[in-house]
Order: C-alpha cells, then structure tokens, then sequence
C-alpha cells in the first residue's frame, strides 16, 4: 500500500521544533500476528523537504520531522508519505480487507477532522466499507463512507478527542491481492551467537539424550504390545471399581476423544436400558404439507437421577423440562458438545482412567515436537508429533481397559463366525448395539445380526420400516444436529472497532 497522509498540525502560540508519528508494524489476526514493513519515502513541511529521523524497533517505527535548531509556532502543513508491505488481510476464506487505523489512536492532542480516501490503481472493486471511531476497542461509527468514481471516502462526523482515532474496514472479492504473511510470534532480535550456543546444547541434549530414554520408558510403560496379542473379549467393559463403563466412555477411552458417534451410542444405550423411548413417526412436508417426511421422539420414561453426569447433561440438552422431544427439532451446538465433553473426561478421571483431560496433554506435545523439528531437532522432533496421539494422559488402569476393549472390537466385527453362542443371546446382543457404534463397528455389527436375527424388532426402538435400515436414519438424523467445532473470524467485519487492524499509533509535537 502506498499511503499519503497530509496533517494540518496548529501549534498555537507554543514553539516547537516538528511533530513526530509513530505507526506499529505488528497487528493481531486472530491467534496470529502480521509483521508489517513501513517504508518512508518522503516527507515535506509546508511544500518542502523537512529533515526527519527514524527509530525502528521490533514492532513499530517512529519518525520524527523537523530540526532540533529551528523551531516555529502556528499552523503547518506535514505530508508523510510511505509504503506498507504486508498490510492487507487477504487471508479469509471468503474476502480479502483492508483494515487500517488511519490516525492511530496514540494522540494527545484532539483531531479537529479526518478523513480517507482509498483507491487503487487497478481494476479492484471494493464491495462494502464501514468505519470505527472514538478510543481503542470503541465500536462507535461517528463517520460517513461516500463512494465515488474517486475512490471510497471516509470522515469523522465529529471531533476526535486525545486517545481516540478513526478505523476503515474495506472488503474486496477473495484473491483480489496476494496473500499476506502471518507468523504465530511477534519478531525478536535475537542474539545470533547466543542463539546457536543454545541449539547446539539443545540439540545433544533433546537427541542424544532424552528422545532414546523417551522411547525406552515408551516401551516399557506405555506400549499396547506389554500386555501381550488382543484376544477376542465378550464381556462389557468395567472400570476398577466394578461398575459399567458406558458406551460414550468406551469411545472415548479408544480414541481419546468424544466424538459424534459416542453421544449417538448413548441414545440408543438410553433406550436399550428403558430410559427413553425412540418412535419413527412421519409427518407432513413443509411445502404446502405435500408428502410425508421420516422423523423421530424421543420420550423420556424415568427419572434420569441414577445416571452419569454426562447422560444428565445430555438429557438437559434435549429434553429440557419436557418429557419429549423431536428429533428435528433438537441441537447440540458446540458449546453444548464442549460441555458434554468436559462432563465425560470429569467421569473418566474420576475413575482414575484419565490423569487430566487428554486435548491439553496431545496439543501440547503435537505443537512442541513440531516446534523441535523446526528448529532442528530431527530425532526428538519427530518422536513427541508421533506419541502425541499415543501419549494421552491415560493411566495403567485405562491402557488396560483399553486392551480389553480392543479385544471387545474383534468380537465386534466377527460375531457370526467365530462366537455363536454368544451371537444367540439377544439380550446380550442388545446392550452391545450402543457399543458398536461408539467404538465404530456398527455397519459390520448390524450385517451380522441380520444374518442371526433377520426378524429382529427391537421394544425400544418403534417405527414404521426394518429396523436394520432405520435405525441409521436416526444415527445420520442426530449427528446431523451435533456441531462439534466452532466457528471463528478474525475479519475487521465480524469484529472490527476503533484501533484495530494495521496501522494506528499516535504523534505529537516537539
């Protein structure tokens, strides 16, 4: 970007030297930073050349006009003209920005009027412009945006006092500019020779020493193999205690993570127990009630009181104080699921599965094994982004429950052929229905039980059609309803105010 800025400064009666600005090169984009560089190109007072000093530092540039031996009262005219590199938010998904601090918000002095214009010098079409004014994170809009063939120009309608400023925010379509550079730390000036000292030390110690003592303890402690080949397990999973590991927990137990199917699994898990009662109705179409659509209640038929945390939640979220509820009618949103997540962990550690909520421990050594290999940590590096999926927080007690549910997804899977007598008992069929979806087996569990019951018709589960084709329906019908990331924006548009953006800063006078 190339920026011209004309500033009317009045001195007054007071004798002073110039007038100074400060613009920061770092700007926040969400979690990550855009490292600008300004460069000045030139710079007049009243018409004419103006001597000016430069102090760059690593997040911003100030520049001071006038002489030290000269000084002058009353009304100037500075122009300050310098180009931006790397200033344009063209990283959005479905727009490219220009969002700039035009006065900065650093001013002790009160702006009597200010105003922009923003053109360019091909064929780009701005689609939409809004503008901030008043002190930092102010979402006031005291100014005016009138577009000409001109360009786009942006006012204050009002004086600005000390500390405050004016910020543009201008949309343009995705790709209209190159994509600008984010970087997730602010820049440093380090010291080069200190710096190698370092990684060579870092490098003997993380490669020489700590990643073969990390692989060893790996092995002994941590690895699936100590306990030996997973055989077949036809029992329900237990937790130390003796009490029933629910089907959301043996999922998350298996991937270290709630997902979509183990909240699914504990609807069907719900109804399997007597809890609630699953109907496929059909009702009318929404256009015109032409035509009938497949959807589904649910309807509560006890007290939930006596379950986990994590079903009472769920059951808040669904029912609320109703005893029923439609299917199409329900949504889990994300903070919902974060919730429901945060429930199950609380339950898993409680029963000493879990140390701590698996997300913080795998991120972390995701993000530092990553972060090793960067800086050239070849060995190390490599070894904390394969065990972050491996090293999760779970204790001897859960990686041996979790032995046995690896040996619960091989009868799973293979029920028909290999486990016919367990394959005859419905009941014990039944309870493991929830669990298979859970743990991902459900199409492979359902294809043979339609081989061992092909009449099967489950009491829990009523509808209209086989129960083999509708029950995925309902499983695809709630995931549908179940949002489990959220969505974030870093636009000037979605959360735009006064100071933000490039640019900004303040002056004065010397």
């Amino acid at each position: 970007m190339q920026i011209s800025e004309k500033i009317v400064y009045d001195f007054g009666y007071y004798e002073r030297h110039g007038v100074y600005r400060y613009i920061p090169t770092v700007s926040n984009v969400g979690d990550l930073y855009r490292v600008s560089k300004i460069n000045f190109t030139n710079l007049q007072r009243d018409g004419e050349s103006e001597p000016y000093s430069l102090d760059t530092t690593d997040s911003e540039v100030r520049v001071k006009i006038g002489s030290a031996g000269k000084t002058m009262i009353g009304t100037h005219i500075y122009l300050i003209n310098y180009t931006v590199e790397n200033g344009i938010g063209s990283n959005y998904e479905d727009h490219d920005e220009i969002y700039w601090n035009v006065t900065g918000n650093g001013w002790e002095v009160p702006i009597e009027e200010a105003s922009l214009t923003l053109k360019t010098d091909f064929n780009a079409s701005i689609e939409k412009s809004i503008c901030f004014t008043g002190p930092e994170f102010s979402t006031q809009s005291n100014c005016t945006v009138e577009v000409s063939a001109d360009g786009t120009k942006i006012s204050t309608t009002q004086p600005l006092f000390s500390n405050e400023g004016l910020t543009i925010v201008s949309s343009f379509p995705v790709n209209t500019f190159p994509k600008s550079i984010l970087q997730t730390n602010t820049p440093q000036d380090p010291d080069l020779k200190v710096l190698l000292i370092l990684w060579g030390f870092m490098f003997i110690i993380c490669n020489l020493i700590i990643a073969p003592l990390l692989i060893f303890w790996y092995k002994k402690h941590k690895n699936k193999k100590r306990f030996g080949k997973v055989v077949v397990n036809f029992d329900l999973p237990q937790s130390s205690k003796g009490g029933r590991i629910t089907p959301s927990q043996a999922g998350t137990i298996d991937t270290a993570r709630l997902d979509q199917n183990d909240i699914v699994a504990t609807f069907f898990d719900l109804a399997i127990r007597k809890y609630i009662l699953i109907e496929q109705i059909k009702e009318k179409g929404k256009f015109l009630g032409i035509g009938t659509f497949d959807s589904y209640k649910l309807t509560k038929l006890k007290s939930f009181d006596d379950l986990t945390s994590f079903e009472k939640s769920l059951e808040e979220n669904v029912f609320g104080t109703s005893d029923t509820a439609f299917l199409k009618d329900t949504s889990i949103t994300y903070d919902d699921f974060t919730n429901l997540e945060k429930e199950n962990f609380k339950s898993l550690i409680e029963e000493r599965i879990y140390t701590k909520n698996p997300k913080a421990q795998m991120s972390t050594l995701l993000v530092f094994g990553i972060l090793l290999f960067c800086f050239g940590n070849i060995i190390l590096g490599p070894i904390l982004i394969i065990l972050s999926r491996r090293l999760n927080g779970r204790t001897q007690i859960g990686d041996e429950l979790d032995y046995k549910i690896d040996g619960l997804k091989l009868f799973l899977k293979g029920l028909d052929r290999y486990h016919t007598w367990q394959a005859k008992n419905l009941l014990f069929l039944e309870k493991m229905i929830p669990y298979a979806i859970s743990l991902g087996y459900i199409d492979e569990f359902m294809e043979q039980l339609k081989l061992i019951k092909p009449d099967y018709s489950p009491t829990w589960y009523t509808g209209h059609g086989n129960f083999f084709i509708s029950y995925n329906l309902f499983s695809s019908s709630m995931t549908s309803n179940i949002t489990t990331s959220a969505s974030s924006s870093s636009s000037g548009f979605s959360s735009g105010s006064s100071g933000g953006g490039g640019g900004g800063g303040g002056g004065g006078s010397w």
